[in-house]
């Protein structure tokens, strides 16, 4: 009996080894003729929609073309669209995986745009600035703050809700057909012009420029300049001889003025030598001409003419001789040593 035992025992031992083996071979089997992949032993990871390269803003010149990349990733791989507003620019039909180019062409005015990217797993946005960089304003009219002789001195507003590069003056005198003639690179909106002839009218006007280039100038400003005393003395200096002690002296207006001629003052003496302070002197407004009386028959009178303005006084016209006697004729320039006072 325990022999039979013993043998069953045996038995079953021997059919579970056999087991063993066929179920070993098997599992080679297979593990060697379908291989597994690591990342199929793991979950598959899952990523929200994220911008890699997210859109950019731009500034263009009107009517000009660009193109604006929008480029997101995860995982899934989101869709990608873009929009204006409330409007769609993409077909949904047509919508890319990953990376959408928007083509920009004959752009006239400023505008945003809305990149978006969107997965099971969320939406996100992205917002480019196209901006239309036009030609700057014309600035405000320009207002005179300051004038000298030879100076005027304007402020002006910019114009412009934009900063600007920079400034352009012209100027011009107002009675001549003259081009105008420009100041450039002014950078700030107070700037004082030189260079100009006093009592003078010019007219002013500022431009804009930006990077695009230079807009419409602004209105035109008029202004004068300031008096100055009289640069040059008066001209043509004559005498005639009315009577052996009468003389008439005549002149022309000096040819640079620098303002409004107030007045005349002759002086006249018999010994040049003298400073002219100490000559006698007679002071005419409103004309061109006096009347000397009192001359001393047959001497040698020696005259200088100045004219002045409410700032001061010119210089000395040449001297002009004349003999005191009767016969007519005028007395012209003998010398040209001008002299001040």
């Amino acid at each position: 009996m325990f022999s039979t035992a013993f043998e069953h025992l045996k038995h079953g031992l021997l059919t579970l080894c056999v087991s063993l083996v066929f179920l070993l071979s098997l599992f080679r089997f297979c593990s060697a003729s379908t291989p597994l992949h690591p990342s199929e032993l793991r979950e598959v990871r899952r990523v929200p929609p994220r911008f890699s390269i997210p859109p950019t803003d731009n500034e263009i010149m009107p009517g000009g073309s660009v193109n604006i990349t929008c480029v997101a990733v995860g995982s899934p791989m989101p869709y990608v669209k873009w929009m204006l507003g409330a409007e769609d620019l993409t077909p949904e039909d047509d919508m890319p995986i990953g990376r959408n180019v928007l083509e920009l062409t004959d752009v006239r005015q400023s505008a945003n745009y809305t990149c978006v990217a969107m997965s099971t797993l969320g939406v996100i946005e992205a917002v480019a600035q196209i901006t239309v960089k036009a030609l700057p304003k014309a600035p405000g009219t320009p207002v005179v703050t300051e004038r000298t002789a030879t100076s005027i001195t304007l402020t002006w507003d910019s114009g412009n809700p934009e900063p600007v590069s920079y400034y352009i003056i012209q100027h011009k005198s107002k009675y001549l057909d003259d081009l105008y003639k420009e100041i450039d690179g002014v950078a700030t909106t107070r700037y004082s012009v030189g260079g100009l002839s006093p009592y003078s009218d010019y007219e002013f006007r500022v431009v804009a420029v930006n990077n695009i280039g230079r807009g419409p100038p602004s209105e035109i400003i008029e202004a004068k300049t300031a008096e100055q005393a009289p640069s040059t003395a008066p001209r043509q200096v004559r005498g005639h001889m009315m009577s052996a002690t009468t003389a008439v002296i005549q002149w022309d207006e000096p040819e640079e003025p620098n303002g409004q001629i107030m007045g005349y003052r002759v002086y006249y003496t018999m010994d040049s030598s003298q400073h002219v302070n100490l000559w006698e002197k007679q002071i005419v407004r409103g004309s061109n001409f006096v009347t000397i009386q009192g001359l001393i028959p047959n001497k040698t009178y020696y005259i200088k003419v100045l004219a002045y303005t409410s700032v001061g006084d010119g210089p000395l016209s040449p001297e002009l001789q004349i003999i005191a006697k009767t016969g007519g004729g005028f007395a012209f320039i003998f010398f040209s040593k001008c002299v001040s006072v």
